[in-house]
């Protein structure tokens, strides 16, 4: 299995044998290598703690267990630690060592990218229709969606993914008759040419019909927020100008024009949080699932190895970012605060708010913006190797 590993470390420092010209050029690309390799272990590194940090929150917090949609948020972070575990770092160390070292392991490693990769998306798709059976009908949503109903949806999104992944990989139903699976030590990557069928299939079920139903839910959840932020602040104006005809005041113009501001504002908070939640996850994935419906029907090689490459990277990588996204309200930045330390800071800084008169000292501002900082870093770290990773494809 790691008979080619001596090789490929000289191929990596150029000391292979080949003309000074040749080396110089295998200098280069080595080193072209090794910057890749830093940025996508510091890739699944922040998808680790990221999706760790959720499930340690949970685990360890009875209030966010309570609740019946961290269940569906805790199941998310499961399939992206998956995908962290079982999927990136074997295809990291192919892209560092430009060869698949790992023999038969290509065909179950497969099926695992298959079955975590969908398991995420699913797991997104039932986020998306929690939330907006929550905000359509919330008297019902609190007396249906039970304990029992999301751990049977949450199983179903479960056995799909195993079901599309890991039987058609260990039968071979997903393969083109004219093409094996290239799972040989010395092979440059673990890959398969899928037939037409099972491409159209698989993608339909992992990707394009749980975006339909994302879209159509998110679009309906805006709707709904529109209607009743304009209906609160209908409300709101009538009883201020209420109150100041019962004093005798006019003020109905400048009111008016603050409570249709404040209203805009409102609704593109909500637009705002809604693109950036289908946006991430549509710019993640969307590349790839069109070139997996698109390579089987043309001859080879109509799309780069790279090209593939560097789009399977961009849908992995939204395994890292769903943390930031999904797991970063009020709740759950109380909980990572106490479990990264700063609990002990925000219990002094109310202690010394409510018992003492006393403005808090430079010492206390700094701890209180350290909080903060401890809290952001995950993100700003995130969004830094995801913009890495979109200039490595770039380039």
């Amino acid at each position: 299995m790691w008979r080619n590993f001596t090789q490929v470390l000289s191929e990596l420092d150029g000391t292979g044998g080949e003309e000074e010209e040749e080396g110089s050029g295998g200098v280069a690309n080595g080193g072209l290598r090794v910057l890749v390799g830093c940025v996508l272990f510091l890739l699944i590194v922040s998808t680790l703690l990221g999706n760790t940090l959720v499930c340690a929150a949970v685990v360890r917090f009875r209030h966010l267990r309570s609740k019946v949609t961290n269940f569906f948020v805790i199941s998310l972070a499961v399939s992206d630690l998956f995908v962290a575990v079982l999927v990136m770092p074997w295809e990291a160390i192919t892209e560092v060592t430009g060869t698949w070292l790992f023999g038969r392991f290509c065909g179950v490693w497969i099926a695992f990218d298959i079955m975590c990769s969908t398991a995420s998306i699913l797991n997104l798709c039932i986020i998306s229709v929690d939330r907006y059976w929550a905000i359509a009908s919330p008297f019902k949503y609190e007396r249906k969606m039970t304990h029992r109903v999301a751990f049977v949806m949450i199983g179903v999104a479960w056995s799909l993914s195993i079901l599309i992944s890991f039987i058609p990989v260990q039968l071979n139903w997903n393969f083109t008759n004219s093409s094996n699976l290239n799972a040989s030590a010395g092979a440059k990557s673990c890959v398969a040419n899928l037939n037409k069928t099972y491409a159209i299939s698989s993608s339909l079920i992992s990707f394009y019909i749980p975006v339909v139903i994302m879209i159509a839910t998110y679009t309906r959840i805006y709707r709904i927020a529109q209607t009743q932020i304009r209906r609160i602040t209908s409300l709101e104006r009538a009883a201020e100008q209420a109150q100041n005809q019962g004093h005798g005041v006019n003020r109905n113009q400048p009111n008016e024009e603050a409570s249709l501001k404040s209203s805009f504002k409102k609704e593109t908070k909500v637009l705002k949080t809604l693109s950036i939640i289908m946006g991430v996850f549509v710019f993640c994935w969307l590349p790839f699932f069109v070139l997996n419906c698109t390579v089987p029907f043309c001859d080879p090689p109509c799309v780069s190895d790279t090209t593939f490459s560097v789009f399977v990277w961009f849908g992995w990588a939204n395994s890292s970012l769903n943390p930031v996204i999904y797991a970063f309200n009020a709740d759950f930045r109380r909980a990572f605060a106490t479990i990264l330390g700063c609990n002990q800071m925000s219990a002094h800084k109310y202690l010394v708010k409510h018992t003492t008169k006393e403005p808090p000292t430079v010492k206390h501002k700094l701890q209180i913006k350290c909080q903060c900082q401890t809290l952001q870093i995950v993100f700003h770290v995130t969004a830094g190797l995801f913009c890495s990773v979109f200039v490595f494809a770039l380039v």
